[in-house]
């Protein structure tokens, strides 16, 4: 039996319901009460700058490289891309791995960065 087929918008649009979202200013009073954070951006996005102290894991490498990150299953980790489509993928990825405490921005970088987060560069 097949499963039915979805197109990335809907897949997007479920894993937003499976992980739940935040507000920017959700994300900035998290990030201050110490939530990890996780840009799932590429290499080349994350040039520009991150939010300070969050972890580069690419999407793309997310489900083999988040035990280098936390082990913590219970941990609250807050996902944010460009736009918002990748870190409710990457959210949702983490919450079918077991991280309960997982949750994407529905705001992506910039956003982020209008609400006077501190940014960080990589030297």
């Amino acid at each position: 039996m097949t499963q039915p087929a979805y197109s990335a918008r809907e897949l997007v649009r479920r894993a937003k319901g499976l992980a739940g979202t935040l507000s920017p200013e959700e994300v900035a009073k998290l990030h201050r009460e110490g939530a990890i954070l996780i840009d799932v951006r590429e290499p080349t996005e994350t040039a520009s700058g991150r939010i300070r102290g969050a972890h580069a894991v690419p999407r793309g490498t997310l489900e083999f490289s988040i035990g280098d990150v936390t082990d913590d299953h219970d941990a609250r980790l807050v996902t944010y891309c460009s736009a918002g489509s990748r870190a409710a993928l990457a959210a949702a990825t983490l919450k079918q791995m077991g991280y309960a405490g997982a949750i994407a921005s529905e705001a992506g970088f910039e956003e982020l960065r209008k609400t006077g987060l501190p940014i960080e560069h990589d030297d």
